[in-house]
């Protein structure tokens, strides 16, 4: 029977395993596949590949025809969002701005 790793419980055969090296190493490929960034091009293509898989919680994707990060959140995959940094000798006009913006004037 084959035992876990303490921290992301990835399988390993022990010494009292049947030696089937094919199937270890396709056990740890996809305990490994499900923590990594995967890359795809399109989201059609994430979801086609990662439900094969099997899609889990805390799965993270990245979409190259939109240069978007993704994340599984139990239920639906979700875009991931982070601030843009801009800079400026002005204050930004309100049109360009958005609720929740903060702007650093430095002299």
């Amino acid at each position: 029977m084959p035992a876990n790793s303490p921290a992301q419980a990835f399988p390993y055969p022990i010494t009292t395993d049947d030696p089937d090296v094919p199937d270890d190493m396709m056990k740890l490929a996809k305990a490994i596949e499900k923590r990594v960034v995967g890359v795809y091009t399109s989201t059609s293509d994430r979801d086609t590949k990662t439900a094969s898989a099997g899609v889990e919680e805390g799965m993270f994707a990245f979409t190259k025809d939109t240069d978007k990060f993704w994340y599984y959140n139990g239920s639906s995959w979700t875009q991931m969002t982070y601030p843009t940094v801009t800079s400026g000798t002005t204050v930004p006009a309100d049109a360009t701005g958005a609720n929740g913006d903060v702007f650093f004037k430095i002299s």
